[in-house]
């Protein structure tokens, strides 16, 4: 019996069979008009009509129908449907590898135990002959099961592989890069084919087939001659999907989300709820309203003095919650405090305090704030526990230098314009003892000659471009004598006199002071005046405020190499969860994020021990886990009857041993569309004699 691989054209052709019935029967008025002499006086007539019209020339009307008819069954693609033993379709058995998805999709609810079913349905139809492999895929590939493992075992003790094969099959975070997957496993099996059946070479894909699967190498790959993929597509319990993605905007600093929908997620709101180190929820939770298939971006709220830090975020309301949670850099308080002992007049131009203000309201990105620790009627406020920076830009009273040194004994730094010989005897204290300070004899001018480019104050200026000086004038400055001969003081930059310019002091407990031993005021130099003064400031602020290292954004599966991950000798990396994934005696080439979450990153630096965050998330394109159509691998370039998708329902072979060859394999061996085309160019041909015959006769009749 025939069967029709396009029914339409077969439809299509019935109809267009009645086309040539219709012509026959209209009747036509003659082409030709004869006068005829006898009759031009008479006058005309109209012929009289029957009720219905008569076929007249019956055999050119059925070659005209024949014609139609065959043409559109060659077009219909016909085929009988051929049962074929398994014994006769493949007698030296079949080369088959099996693809397992363990992308980060495959962690939805019920997916994996559809998995499951699939791979024992398919390994369940195995004959003894057949020679399998089995490999797991995501970002990359990794076998499971060989062919030579699987030929070295003997028939009846392969089920423990394939048992062995499940208890090993996890799914990772990764992405799903489905495109390198098939092309090895392809290469592989087209190698190793054992016959040349049509399945003799099969590459069985069990996988959910979601939207974020990379399928771009087939596109400019070959895929094997002879080799046969089947695509076996799971699915969750529950469709649809909505992911979180981190957006750190690198200009503004502001800390973004993106919450994807899937295409078949379901419409409606979901909710953002930010955590605390501990996990507890902070501030309130953010509404989301999305569309199927949409993107949204949301700023996360700043933090307020009184609340916790936002360490990540969760997003509720999901029902698949792999690709809901991502930790956020530590947000910083956004205003920095810096503590100032001096003049507290900021309009007084002859005063230090009117230039740090201009520098300091200068800064949008990074708003500073001045704190005056003597008030203008005298009376001195202790600094803070917490201040980790203080200028001093005139006689320091007797009251604040105890505050003071605690802020030095608690790693904080402090920074000293000795305005006068006075000022340097009121913060003795804060300095190693036998100091001795006297004004220098400025004839003119003194000029900064000499600078240490290797200090961290003077960072800005290792260019030899910005390391001159000598335009900055100074018109007084203070000598210093009976330095300590040891590493606890350094002369970071000299007059041409040779007298120190800028010293830094080192505390056992971290802190550090740095000493200008003139001031940036008019009447001591003009260094508030010149392009160095606000890098030099800003400077410090950095150093006093060290910025946590920028969080370095990775998707999971990243593979970073220790030579960039970090230069110090001593580091350690520790993992989500705690544990230690690496450090300098495991001497590790390269290290695997395989895990989402923050990895913390531990170094031993010159100035102290500096801690860093690498952000690992799920790749954005696992969570847009919508369906691809059927059509993805054809449209891609695999023909029809190389790569085929097997619905929910696997057929059941017979228990005879009988399988049923697929539709169009069979139509593309029988063929039979060509002998009917070329019949119905036949009967084209005999019409057109026909008519033309029968034209002739009429013409010569007439």
């Amino acid at each position: 019996m025939f069967e029709f691989l396009a029914q339409n054209f077969a439809v299509a052709g019935g109809v267009l069979a009645a086309i040539p019935v219709l012509l026959h029967m209209l009747r036509r008025t003659p082409a030709v008009r004869m006068p005829f002499s006898l009759v031009r006086f008479l006058s005309p007539t109209l012929p009289r009509t029957t009720r219905r019209s008569r076929i007249e020339n019956w055999p050119l009307m059925l070659l005209r129908i024949l014609a139609v008819t065959l043409i559109a069954l060659a077009f219909s693609r016909p085929f009988q449907r051929l049962t074929v033993t398994q014994d006769s379709a493949a007698p030296t058995g079949r080369r088959l590898a099996i693809l397992l998805d363990s992308s980060a999709s495959m962690r939805r609810d019920g997916i994996a135990e559809s998995l499951l079913l699939k791979f024992r349905e398919q390994t369940a139809a195995l004959q003894p002959a057949d020679v399998l492999s089995v490999s797991t895929f995501a970002q990359t590939t990794v076998t499971l099961l060989t062919a030579d493992e699987w030929r070295q075992t003997d028939p009846a003790n392969r089920t423990a592989l394939l048992q062995r094969v499940e208890q090993q099959w996890q799914p990772d975070w990764t992405a799903t890069h489905l495109d390198s997957a098939m092309l090895e496993a392809a290469e592989e099996v087209s190698r190793e084919r054992l016959g040349d059946a049509a399945d003799a070479a099969s590459v069985i894909v069990i996988t959910d087939f979601q939207e974020g699967c990379r399928l771009d190498g087939l596109r400019s790959s070959a895929w094997p001659d002879g080799v046969r993929l089947e695509l076996c597509p799971v699915k969750p319990e529950q469709s649809g999907n909505r992911g979180l993605s981190l957006a750190e905007d690198q200009k503004s600093g502001r800390v973004r989300v993106r919450v994807t929908a899937s295409g078949d997620a379901p419409p409606g709101a979901c909710t953002l709820q930010p955590f605390d180190n501990q996990g507890k929820p902070v501030g309130n939770s953010i509404p989301v309203d999305l569309a199927p298939g949409q993107r949204r971006t949301v700023s996360m709220p700043d933090v307020t003095e009184n609340q916790p830090r936002i360490a990540g975020v969760e997003l509720q309301g999901d029902p698949h919650p792999f690709d809901n949670v991502v930790d956020l850099p530590i947000q910083q308080q956004k205003t920095r405090r810096i503590l100032h002992a001096g003049s507290t007049d900021a309009n007084d131009e002859e005063s230090m305090r009117y230039y740090l203000q201009r520098v300091f309201d200068g800064q949008e990105a990074e708003p500073l704030e001045l704190m005056d620790l003597v008030t203008a009627d005298g009376i001195a406020t202790p600094a803070p526990a917490d201040a980790k920076l203080a200028l001093l830009t005139d006689t320091v009273p007797n009251s604040l230098t105890t505050s003071l040194k605690q802020v030095v004994d608690q790693g904080g730094i402090i920074l000293a314009a000795i305005k006068s010989v006075e000022m340097a005897s009121s913060i003795s204290s804060l300095l190693p003892p036998g100091l001795q300070w006297t004004e220098a004899s400025v004839a003119d001018y003194a000029i900064m000659s000499a600078t240490n480019s290797e200090s961290q104050l003077l960072a800005p200026f290792a260019d030899a471009r910005f390391s001159d000086f000598s335009s900055v004038r100074f018109w007084h400055y203070r000598q210093i004598e009976g330095l300590p001969q040891d590493d606890s003081v350094r002369v970071l930059a000299r007059f041409d006199s040779g007298s120190p310019a800028i010293l830094e002091f080192r505390t056992q407990n971290g802190g550090r002071i740095f000493l200008l031993t003139s001031g940036w005021n008019p009447q001591d130099s003009q260094l508030a005046l010149s392009s160095r003064f606000p890098p030099l400031l800003l400077q410090l602020v950095r150093i006093a405020f060290p910025a946590q290292a920028a969080s370095q954004l990775h998707d999971a599966g990243t593979t970073l190499n220790t030579k960039d991950l970090t230069q110090e000798r001593q580091w350690r990396l520790q993992r989500p969860d705690g544990q230690l994934a690496a450090d300098q005696a495991s001497q590790v080439a390269t290290i695997l994020l395989n895990e989402p979450g923050r990895w913390i990153l531990t170094e031993e630096t010159s100035e102290g021990p500096k801690s860093s965050s690498l952000l690992v998330t799920v790749a954005a394109s696992e969570s847009r886990t919508e369906p691809l159509p059927e059509g993805q691998l054809q449209a891609l370039g695999m023909a029809p009857d190389v790569a085929v998708v097997q619905t929910d329902n696997i057929e059941k072979q017979a228990a005879d041993g009988s399988a049923e060859l697929d539709a169009q394999e069979l139509e593309s061996q029988q063929k039979y569309w060509r002998y009917l085309l070329l019949a119905g160019m036949a009967c084209l041909l005999l019409e057109s004699a026909l008519a033309a015959a029968a034209e002739r006769s009429q013409a010569a009749a007439t």
